[in-house]
C-alpha cells in the first residue's frame, strides 16, 4: 500500500469523461513466422502475466480516502484478471495508416476504468500489411514519460526468443487503509509540510533573489517566462473527441542539423513544431501577432532513477512563429531553451513539493468538472499555447512475445486551454512523433503532422551545405508513418533536464 504524491494524484483529480488523463504508445509489430493474430493474443496474456510482478502499476489499483480526506493509495488488486487488460480491436478496412490513426484516436477518447489497474493493451488487427499493432495505454497518475520507457523495456525483450518466467503466486491485497490510517497519514503530511515551510524558507528566499536579479539583468532576463502568450484557436475548451496523426524523422539527420547549428536535438524538434504551427495557423488565417510559446516538460529525475511516478516541471520556450526562416527560428528557439533551463535552475527551490489538505482532491475535481461546462479556457489568458514533449526511448530493438517491435509512436493528452499536444520519442535510431488533439479544435491533426515534415525538409534544404560537410550521405526523408524502423541503437539522448 503506497500513498500517491500530489502530482500523481492530481492526474486522477483532473480527469473527467471529457479529459482522460492517459498516455499511450503505438507499436507496430511483425508477428513471428507462422503465428496467427489470435494465437499471439492468447500467448501475450501469459507473457504479460509472467512479468506483471516487475512493474507495480500492472496489478495496483486506486483506493480512495473517504471524504477526500487525503490523497488516494495504490493497493494490490485481489481480483486482477489479465483478460480485462489485453483485448483485440479490429481496424476498419482497408487498414491503412489513416484507419489506424482513427482507431487510436477513438480508443484514446475513453477513460480507463477506476475499478481495476489503470492500464490496457488493445491489440489492433486488420492492418493492410498483415502486421498488428499495440495501443499500449497507462494512466498518467502511474508514471511520467521517462518511467514509462523504463517499464516498456522491463516488459519486453531484446531478442526474439524469451525464456519462460516463473509466474508468481496470485497477489493478495493486504489490509485496506482505514479511516484512522487516513487521518494519521494526513496529520503526518501536514506536519511534514510545516517543517518544510520552515526549513525550506532560506532556499526559497535565495531562489526568489536569483530570479529577481535575473529579471533586472538585460544580458540574462527571463526569456519566454516574461513574454506575452497570445490567445489562439488552439487555446480553447475541448470536448471528448480526439484526432491523432503520427510521423517519423531520421535521428542521424536531426542530430546533424543540431550539430551544424550548435543547438540540441530537442531544440531542432521544438523549432520544427514552431514552423509547423506557423504554417498551420497561416493556412487557417489565425496566426497571432505575437509568437506562440510552448510548454516543454523537463525531467527532475536524478540519473538512474527509474521509480514509477511523475517527476517533471515545465519550461517555457518561444516558438518564434513570426519568423519564416527555419534557421533563424531554430537559433531563437535554441537561445530561448537555454534561458528557460537557467530560469528553472535558478528557481527550482520554488517548485511546489508534495502537498496535501483535506478536501484538496474534491476541489480540483470540482474545477475540472466545471471546466467541461463553462468556457474557463476562453476567459483566462493561456500560460502556454501548446505542449511539446521529448522522451528518450529504448536504444535497442525490442521484441514482445516474440514479435519484432517496429515503431514507438507516442500518444499524449490534450487539455482545456491546450487542445494540441506534440510528443516525440526515440527508438532504435529513429524519432517517432505523435500529434494528439481535440477533434473540435483540430479535426485535421494529419495536416499539422504534414506541416512538421515539410518544415523538416525546409530546414534540411536551408542547411544543405553544412549538413553535407558533416555527413556526405544523402539526407534521409521524413515520413508520415513507417512500416519499419532503422536497426540502429542510437537514442534521443538530449532530454531537457533540471537537477
Amino acid at each position: 500500500m503506497t500513498k500517491l504524491n500530489a502530482t500523481d494524484a492530481g492526474f486522477l483529480y483532473a480527469e473527467t469523461p471529457v479529459t482522460p488523463m492517459s498516455i499511450a504508445s503505438v507499436q507496430l509489430l511483425e508477428l513471428p513466422e507462422g503465428v496467427t493474430a489470435d494465437a499471439f493474443i492468447q500467448s501475450l496474456k501469459t507473457y504479460m502475466s509472467q512479468r506483471a510482478h516487475l512493474v507495480p502499476y500492472l496489478t495496483n489499483k486506486v483506493q480512495w480516502a473517504d471524504g477526500w480526506l487525503d490523497h488516494p493509495n495504490w493497493i494490490t488488486d485481489p481480483h486482477f484478471d489479465i483478460n480485462n487488460h489485453i483485448y483485440e480491436v479490429a481496424v476498419a478496412a482497408p487498414g491503412s495508416q489513416r484507419q489506424l490513426e482513427q482507431t487510436v484516436a477513438q480508443l484514446h477518447e475513453q477513460p480507463l476504468s477506476r475499478h481495476r489497474p489503470l492500464w490496457d493493451i488493445a491489440v489492433l488487427t486488420g492492418l493492410a500489411d498483415g502486421r498488428i499493432a499495440y495501443y499500449n495505454r497507462v494512466h498518467h497518475a502511474c508514471l511520467d514519460g521517462m518511467a514509462a520507457q523504463a517499464s516498456t523495456q522491463m516488459l519486453m525483450d531484446t531478442e526474439p526468443s524469451h525464456g519462460e518466467l516463473k509466474t508468481p503466486l496470485p497477489a493478495t491485497a493486504g489490509p485496506s487503509r482505514s479511516n484512522a490510517d487516513h487521518v494519521l497519514g494526513l496529520l503526518e503530511s501536514l506536519a511534514s509540510q510545516a517543517v518544510d515551510a520552515f526549513t525550506g524558507a532560506p532556499a526559497r528566499a535565495m531562489a526568489r533573489q536569483r530570479l529577481w536579479q535575473r529579471s533586472l539583468d538585460p544580458s540574462r532576463g527571463l526569456g519566454a517566462y516574461g513574454d506575452r502568450v497570445p490567445a489562439t484557436i488552439l487555446n480553447r475548451s475541448i470536448d471528448k473527441g480526439r484526432t491523432y496523426a503520427m510521423g517519423e524523422l531520421p535521428m542521424d539527420m536531426v542530430k546533424n542539423l543540431s550539430k551544424c547549428t550548435k543547438s540540441t536535438l530537442n531544440d531542432v524538434f521544438v523549432s520544427l513544431c514552431g514552423g509547423a504551427l506557423r504554417r498551420y495557423l497561416l493556412s487557417h488565417g489565425a496566426l497571432p501577432s505575437a509568437s506562440l510559446v510552448a510548454g516543454c516538460p523537463v525531467s527532475l529525475r536524478k540519473p538512474g532513477d527509474k521509480s514509477a511516478n511523475n517527476q517533471v516541471a515545465m519550461m517555457k520556450v518561444t516558438l518564434d512563429t513570426l519568423e519564416d526562416d527555419p534557421v533563424a527560428r531554430l537559433q531563437t528557439v535554441s537561445q530561448s531553451a537555454r534561458t528557460a533551463k537557467q530560469v528553472l535552475a535558478d528557481g527550482i527551490g520554488l517548485l511546489p513539493g508534495d502537498v496535501t489538505a483535506p478536501g484538496m482532491g474534491a476541489g480540483v475535481q470540482g474545477l475540472a468538472m466545471l471546466a467541461n461546462v463553462a468556457p474557463l479556457a476562453e476567459w483566462a489568458n493561456p500560460s502556454v499555447n501548446v505542449v511539446i514533449s521529448n522522451v528518450p526511448g529504448p536504444r535497442k530493438r525490442l521484441y514482445s512475445n516474440g514479435a519484432r517491435v517496429l515503431t514507438h509512436y507516442p500518444v499524449s493528452i490534450p487539455a482545456h486551454g491546450n487542445a494540441v499536444n506534440i510528443t516525440v520519442q526515440s527508438y532504435a535510431g529513429q524519432l517517432y512523433f505523435g500529434v494528439t488533439a481535440c477533434a473540435k479544435t483540430m479535426p485535421d491533426a494529419d495536416r499539422l503532422r504534414d506541416e512538421l515534415l515539410a518544415e523538416y525538409t525546409s530546414l534540411v534544404q536551408a542547411l544543405s551545405a553544412e549538413v553535407v560537410a558533416l555527413n556526405p550521405q544523402p539526407a534521409a526523408p521524413a515520413k508520415a508513418g513507417s512500416k519499419a524502423a532503422a536497426a540502429g541503437e542510437e537514442n534521443l539522448d538530449e532530454h531537457p533536464r533540471v537537477a
